[in-house]
């Protein structure tokens, strides 16, 4: 990935995560603003008002936070898709408009091969791009392979799978694969951000046994 594309997916990652915090900041606040109304409530229940209403405010304060939870869940959940489908699909138009430049598209295929050819260090390698990109870059291949790659056999091809850029690159038995079509970044990106999100919003346990120490 072009260090200008890294950039801009650690920006919206990090913009994710701050309305994130903000919005379970908002749900911190609401329940303890609902467990203060509740204990005044028991407070005065208890200068003077039979054990029975104490008992029924009890049950109210249960039934309260139980709803309060459920609906903190629901908007977690909530928060937690439209945060990630979001930011993935900003993402994917970015992404998409690279294309759209010649010289900067050059380079960013350039860096995948290159990733490629470091992962892969042996042997012939197989660089499959999207019909469009294989017959745009054909005449400029050799020069990229010789940037990119230097001494290493490079053979161009086209992918059948559907892809919108980028690049697969595979050895010769294809059984070491690197994944650099636009469409694998993105799975990879939303698998990292899937986990970044929900260690935001669910903490894991051992995090809340550390906390509870």
């Amino acid at each position: 990935m072009s260090q200008q594309t890294e950039k801009l997916e650690g920006l919206l990652q990090a913009q994710a995560m701050d309305l994130a915090e903000r919005h379970l900041e908002k749900g911190r606040q609401t329940s303890e603003q609902i467990i203060r109304d509740v204990q005044a409530r028991l407070r005065q229940l208890e200068d003077g008002e039979e054990l029975r209403f104490q008992q029924e405010a009890e049950h109210l304060c249960r039934q309260i936070m139980q709803t309060a939870s459920l609906r903190m869940d629901a908007e977690y959940d909530r928060l937690h898709w439209a945060l990630t489908l979001g930011v993935l699909a900003e993402v994917r138009t970015r992404l998409q408009k690279i294309t759209d430049e010649p010289d900067r598209y050059r380079g960013v295929l350039g860096r995948y091969l290159a990733e490629a050819a470091r992962a892969i260090p042996k042997g012939k390698l197989m660089a499959e791009l999207s019909p469009r990109d294989t017959e745009w870059i054909r005449p400029d291949w050799e020069a990229l392979v010789k940037q990119s790659a230097p001494g290493r056999l490079v053979e161009l091809a086209a992918l059948s799978d559907h892809t919108h850029g980028g690049m697969r690159v595979s050895n010769e038995d294809g059984s070491q694969r690197i994944d650099n079509t636009f469409e694998g970044r993105l799975v990879r990106m939303e698998n990292e951000l899937l986990g970044a999100v929900m260690d935001k919003l669910f903490p894991s346990t051992q995090e809340n046994e550390s906390a509870a120490t």
